[in-house]
């Protein structure tokens, strides 16, 4: 059991402040000052101690003795004498009495040396003159506790020896406490006091009578804990942002795991990750807790974040590290457009956007901006082209390379120190083959009425090179000479070669027309027209 009250007291300061005038420079180079004060001594005499090494040679030691009051004088002087040593190297010594019955409690003694050189050095040292104290019988009720089971009731009794020689005899009246609880002791010094857990038991000073603390006999068993959290809005945000870190805290009770009410909960930010410190929250009844930071205004700070759950008496602490917080400008590409989708087989992409940064404090500049391709929008992008922008702001992208698959597109700017990544919506593009018509001709012309005319051309279709178009639908249009309507007569298939050629019956004036209207990987061709003269 431990206790604070002494029976001997002893005091050595080696380095308190030095007192010297501003005219002189002392040449003390070592004084250490030690105050014995024996409580239970029948005389009561402090014992003064002090050595001394001084270049120029120690010429007086005078002590000052004052009850604690920076405005009390001196109720003691002495001179004290050299023992050892020399002026130069010695033990000077003295004493001084207290007066316990004019008045209790702390001392002050002051050591002035002076040196041949005609300056001053002060030496400090404190004495507590008091009877001893203690607590006989310190029991408690119940002697372990816990969580769940916190009361307990503590009983003594507080006496006081005033000499070696004289019996312990009890205390009246004088205050106990033990964390909130407070008591008076009895007639005998005896005191019941109840109060919640371990921790110490304590009398203040009071009169005459010395400061006590001694353990509580109490045993308090620990349950440990355990705290999980989240973060949002997520782990990287623009300045400014308010981040919540929410979580719970529970703890291994008798019965398995069970909320920790109550439980202070702290942040643990890495340096100025935070515009302010963040406060400490405390958990609700069922454990949980809500906390806030708001995240600094230091583009490009990246910082850990960790959530403690402080211990206390009745459980232990526990730590969680959530992760690394990324202080970034947050970037967009708005506006994305493709133009001319579908394309045909070998032309080139045109698309523009913007980039966005937000809020760009530090007025960003050289920002790579790729326009990206994959076959299946997923997986195997590659950059198809490449520019740098100045500042953020709307883009174009004219490219030269030619496109010969279909595909998925997007835009993508690859972030920085100080800016998030950020990539535009994926867009598909169809790319088919061109087609024309080629030596389209109606005969013969002019052409006897009930006569046969014949409807041909040629369909080709564009790849890497021209090449005929097979089996390919191509649509014939006639349209009577003085109207404006067309109509379509006939479909007909084009053959291995490419050519398609169809036979009518000449039954008036007009124009024949062909066409070849397309499909899921050509476009529609061109539509030649041909006048026949029916008589």
């Amino acid at each position: 059991m431990r206790r604070t009250s002494f029976l001997l007291v002893a005091t050595a300061l080696a380095a308190s402040a030095l007192l010297v005038p501003a005219t002189a420079r002392a040449d003390v180079t070592d004084a250490k000052l030690t105050v014995a004060f024996d409580r239970l001594a029948e005389d009561r005499v402090a014992k003064i101690s002090l050595n001394v090494k001084s270049a120029s040679g120690v010429t007086g030691v005078q002590a000052h003795a004052r009850y604690e009051s920076s405005t009390a004088e001196p109720y003691a002087t002495v001179d004290l004498r050299r023992t050892q040593g020399t002026d130069g190297d010695g033990v000077w010594e003295g004493e001084i009495r207290p007066d316990i019955t004019a008045r209790a409690g702390t001392t002050v003694v002051d050591t002035v040396i002076t040196t041949a050189d005609g300056a001053t050095t002060v030496r400090r040292a404190w004495i507590d003159d008091c009877y001893v104290t203690s607590i006989e019988g310190l029991g408690a009720a119940p002697a372990v506790v816990d969580v769940e089971h916190p009361d307990v009731t503590l009983t003594g009794r507080l006496m006081v020896q005033k000499s070696h020689d004289r019996a312990p005899e009890p205390v009246q009246g004088m205050t106990i406490n033990a964390n909130s609880a407070r008591t008076a002791t009895g007639p005998d010094g005896s005191f019941v006091l109840r109060t919640q857990g371990g921790g110490h038991v304590y009398a203040y000073a009071q009169g005459p009578y010395c400061a006590l603390s001694e353990d509580s006999p109490v045993t308090v068993q620990q349950q440990t804990t355990e705290i999980s959290a989240r973060v949002t809005p997520g782990w990287t945000v623009a300045p400014g942002t308010q981040v919540s870190v929410e979580g719970k805290v529970v703890r291994h009770g008798s019965a398995g795991l069970a909320p920790a009410a109550g439980v202070t909960v702290a942040l643990d930010l890495s340096s100025g990750l935070a515009d302010r410190s963040p406060l400490q929250v405390k958990t609700d009844a069922d454990g949980t807790f809500h906390a806030y930071f708001t995240a600094a205004r230091d583009v490009g700070l990246s910082g850990t974040v960790a959530v403690e759950a402080r211990g206390g008496e009745f459980l232990a602490g526990s730590k969680a590290s959530l992760g690394t917080l990324n202080i970034r400008n947050t970037s967009t590409i708005d506006d994305f457009v493709l133009r001319g989708a579908p394309i045909a087989y070998g032309e080139a992409i045109v698309a523009d956007g913007t980039l966005v940064l937000r809020p760009n404090y530090t007025d960003e500049t050289d920002l790579p901006m790729y326009l990206e391709y994959s076959r299946d929008g997923k997986t195997g992008w590659t950059i198809w082209a490449r520019q740098t922008l100045p500042r953020p702001m709307s883009f174009y992208f004219n490219t030269t390379k030619p496109v010969t698959q279909d595909g998925y597109w997007r835009f993508r700017y690859p972030g920085g120190p100080r800016n998030t990544a950020a990539v535009s919506p994926v867009k598909y593009v169809d790319v088919k083959y061109r087609t024309q018509i080629y030596d389209f001709n109606a005969s013969p012309e002019p052409v006897k009425k009930g006569k046969t005319i014949t409807v041909k051309g040629l369909l080709d279709r564009f790849m890497d090179k021209a090449v005929p178009g097979p089996n390919a639908p191509v649509s014939i249009y006639f349209k009577p000479s003085g109207s404006s309507k067309w109509t379509q007569v006939a479909v007909v298939k084009t053959a291995s070669n490419g050519w398609f050629s169809k036979n009518f019956t000449a039954a008036k004036d007009g124009t024949w027309m062909a066409s070849y209207n397309g499909g899921a990987n050509y476009f529609a061709s061109n539509k030649p027209s041909d006048y026949v003269d029916v008589r």
